[in-house]
């Protein structure tokens, strides 16, 4: 079998292999996503200004737009089942991305195939149709990119950097500010090779960049670009927005680790220290910024950990693999054969696709919006018994959006950082929502303040059971999970 075949057929199963694990059942932000769409293609106006929430006046960046358009008109053209299959060819091309970047790093061909597929499984939480699964891709291509310019000396991969950049900022300007942070390893190469001499180092090589001056100038430009956004200046200050407020300390992917997600940081950092403090490999100073700087990035919040098994996986094989050919000449590496066997080939395919194909047909069955989670039922008998338009109900942080979806206004939904003070100054609806539905503050106080008409609780929250018992309060819609009240006083 020729060499560019079996790449093509690896590459082809890593696609499949990350299709298989994308989740069929819709998050609660993709619900928002599509009115959001939906408004911005019937008015041809972002505004800055939110229209989903009752609350009047909030101010609302829009910050993924183009896509919550693309959303919208998957939608409307053909449901939830086109939303699926585009995450999933997106996904796929993550998948195909890693792989590639792994081979233009001079990583040997088995290795980059195992590498990927255990990136991908890592992160599969992370391949849902939200605007990440655009930034991820686009933060894959960057690192593409930057191999292009600066190690294969293209040029016309600046070019295509400056497109990444604006498509970044426009697809989800909350993490802009990553594209500079994916910069930085090289620029420091650079400077600590031509201060401390590195090529006469016995622990670290000189990668012999080239094109250099274009960094500079891809910096210069890469910020003015990040003023191209429908509201400006938002790609520099939506990311200290969302890190910050009492939205962190409840919002799961927000909070600090736990041991599962520890776990990959526990090898990755154990492997990695013992190959440079303990072995005679020589490796680029940038590998080891990029680990070292993704590992610190994960220790922050869950969600990070996706950019170290993501990106920082790609960094992480380069320095197993200078370690592998630092002590096994290259002829009698056992992968480095196993990379001319056809049948060893097929074997790992075969397998990977049966695991693949097992993956998708328990994928397959599941519901696009889960009965369990989102009240369905409940929203359909608001739609056709009540005036929702003009409703305030008071709904979750998790399916508010599921509301919003179907055009009835809501008290949050998990558009977390609008509903702070950081973000809305004076604006504390998401932490009045955590003293309500903690217990914190009698939720007659916070249903007051907001003059709110009807509520909608899960019947196993903890308020349900002092609503249910309060004779302000009237069920008008029950069923197995939800339950709608409505509060007399407002009448």
């Amino acid at each position: 079998m020729k060499k560019k075949l079996k790449y093509i057929i690896l590459a082809l199963v890593i696609a499949f292999f990350t299709i298989s694990i994308v989740d069929k059942t819709m998050q609660n932000d993709t619900f928002f996503y599509i009115p959001i769409g939906e408004r911005i293609v019937k008015t041809h106006v972002i505004d800055g200004i939110d229209h989903w929430s009752f609350h009047e006046n909030l101010r609302f960046t829009y910050p993924g737009w183009i896509c919550n358009v693309i959303m919208y008109l998957l939608y409307s053209s053909f449901g939830f089942t086109g939303i699926y299959i585009t995450t999933a060819i997106i996904s796929g091309l993550i998948g195909i991305s890693i792989f590639v970047s792994l081979l233009r790093h001079k990583n040997g061909l088995i290795l980059s195939f195992i590498m990927s597929i255990i990136a991908i499984y890592i992160s599969q939480g992370t391949f849902a149709a939200r605007n990440q699964i655009f930034s991820f891709l686009i933060f894959e291509l960057e690192i593409l990119c930057l191999n292009g310019l600066l190690e294969r000396g293209k040029r016309r991969y600046f070019w295509l950097l400056l497109v990444l950049a604006f498509l970044l900022v426009n697809f989800h300007d909350t993490v802009y500010p990553l594209f500079f942070v994916m910069l930085m390893p090289y620029i420091a190469e650079i400077i600590l090779t031509k201060i401390f001499k590195l090529e006469n180092s016995d622990k670290f090589k000189n990668s012999n960049f080239t094109n250099k001056k274009y960094l500079i100038i891809l910096i210069v430009l890469a910020i003015l670009i990040g003023f191209l956004t429908p509201i400006f200046g938002t790609a520099y200050t939506n990311l200290v927005y969302c890190m910050s407020g009492v939205s962190t300390n409840f919002i799961q992917e927000l909070k600090p680790l736990n041991f599962t997600s520890f776990m990959p940081i526990m090898v990755i950092t154990f492997i990695t220290f013992s190959i440079v403090g303990f072995t005679k490999t020589k490796i680029n100073i940038k590998d080891l910024l990029f680990v070292l700087g993704f590992i610190l990035f994960s220790l922050v919040t869950k969600r990070n950990v996706f950019f170290l098994t993501l990106i920082g996986i790609i960094f992480f094989t380069n320095i197993i693999t200078e370690f592998i050919n630092t002590y096994i000449d290259e002829k009698d590496q056992v992968l480095k054969k196993l990379e001319k066997s056809t049948v060893f080939i097929m074997v790992i395919c075969s397998f990977t696709a049966i695991v693949s194909i097992r993956l998708l047909s328990k994928n397959l069955v599941k519901e696009y919006v889960h009965d369990l989670t989102y009240p369905k039922d409940a929203t359909d008998w608001i739609l056709n018994n009540t005036d929702y338009e003009n409703m305030r109900i008071f709904t979750s942080f998790n399916w508010g959006s599921y509301l919003e979806l179907n055009g009835i206004k809501v008290f949050l939904d998990s558009r977390s950082g609008m509903y702070t003070v950081q973000e809305n100054p004076n604006c504390t609806v998401l932490a009045d929502w955590i003293d309500v539905t903690s217990g914190k503050f009698h939720y007659e106080r916070i249903f007051e303040k907001y003059n709110i008409t009807h509520v909608l609780l899960d019947k196993d929250e903890i308020i349900n059971n002092y609503i249910s018992e309060d004779k302000n309060y009237e069920a008008i819609y029950g069923d197995n999970l939800f339950v709608l009240y409505e509060r007399k006083s407002n009448k």
